[in-house]
């Protein structure tokens, strides 16, 4: 039995609702927690584990975790759960979205928890007359297979771009109303589908795969570089296909299409077991416990390598952009003409000499 610190980093001027989601989730279900092995305590020092459950409020680069008091003292004990689509493993534990060949000890794939509170994405039973093959609904802007998928098509299949739609949702430009209708379309078109396309988005893992599971049908799982949690009996309840050969989805799905019914039922109940609400807390304790047992190099030293991730690309060009950015504005500063002084007493303008 292991006792859990849950926390967040998230700055104060950063503590949304989406930044403490993943702590919210998880406080929720450690309460509801079917497994009853491991709690929660508040004292660092009793601690078996200390968890930080954070997205992007501790900064991109988890900046807000690395230097928090907790983690320069129990270091060893510390570990992060994060569902950020791109991510480098700054402190170990469980990521959503891990690419496969920055996977190590210090690491261990994880899901996304905020489609806990997705209230549209309840079980109904898969049946044999459901009226579509396979199905796609989502933004196709954000993987170049995404936008492959368009040519993949079949008689009873069903594909809709909502690039629009997720673009007015990720800047806050949908009302309310409308983005209930939005995800209640989604959940609709889902529960009618027998194989759901699960394409890799910004990040290689999609929460549709979980919203999959948890409405009981089979996620076809498009990403190369994902790489699934240990656990669930993934080849019993999913299928995989590679990027490139998206293709040959129709006559695949046709071929398996009798076993539709019994897959979905099992991936429910997979997520029951591994991701619900009751079992999300318990998994994650687990995972965090597991990687504590195979160090082998203390973390203070395993950390170390990590740092070269911030020569990739997509890192470097964020890690660039703030001193960029700064140094442009000290640059316009500089060129601003100095301030026009008045005089303490009169009030009136002094004009510079220029004679």
């Amino acid at each position: 039995m292991a006792k859990v610190i849950l926390l967040s980093a998230a700055a104060e001027d950063a503590q949304t609702d989406y930044n403490l989601a993943a702590l919210r989730a998880l406080l929720t279900s450690a309460a509801a927690d079917l497994f009853r092995v491991h709690s929660l305590t508040d004292d660092p020092a009793a601690a078996d584990v200390i968890l930080f459950a954070d997205l992007c409020g501790a900064g991109l680069h988890f900046q807000q975790i690395r230097g928090h008091p907790l983690v320069r003292r129990y270091r060893e004990k510390c570990f992060i759960f994060c569902s950020n689509a791109s991510v480098i493993p700054f402190l170990p534990g469980v990521y959503a979205s891990i690419e496969k060949r920055w996977c190590s000890r210090r690491t261990r794939s994880g899901f996304h928890v905020d489609l806990l509170q997705n209230d549209f994405a309840n079980y109904t039973r898969p049946t044999e007359d459901l009226p579509y093959l396979f199905s796609f609904v989502g933004s196709t802007d954000n993987a170049p297979v995404r936008r492959r998928l368009r040519d993949v098509t079949h008689e009873r299949s069903f594909f809709r771009d909502t690039a629009d739609e997720f673009n007015r949702v990720l800047h806050d430009r949908m009302s309310a109303e409308e983005r209930l209708e939005y995800y209640r379309q989604y959940v609709e078109i889902t529960k009618s589908t027998k194989f759901v396309l699960c394409p890799r988005g910004v990040g290689v893992a999609t929460i549709r795969l979980f919203e999959t599971m948890r409405m009981g049908r089979v996620p076809v799982i498009i990403s190369d570089d994902w790489v699934q949690p240990t656990g669930p009996a993934w080849e019993r309840f999913s299928i995989r296909v590679r990027e490139s050969e998206v293709a040959t989805i129709p006559q695949l799905l046709e071929r398996r299409e009798r076993e539709a019914v019994a897959m979905g039922e099992l991936a429910r109940d997979q997520w029951e077991q591994w991701f619900s609400e009751r079992a999300a807390f318990h998994r994650v304790v687990e995972w965090c416990l597991e990687i504590k047992r195979e160090r082998r190099v203390p973390e203070s030293l395993a950390r170390i390598p990590v740092y070269l991730q911030l020569l990739r690309p997509v890192h470097l060009r964020h890690s660039l952009r703030r001193p960029w950015h700064a140094l442009r504005e000290r640059f316009a500063e500089s060129r601003r003409p100095a301030a026009v002084p008045r005089t303490a007493h009169s009030g009136v303008i002094e004009r510079p000499n220029v004679g």
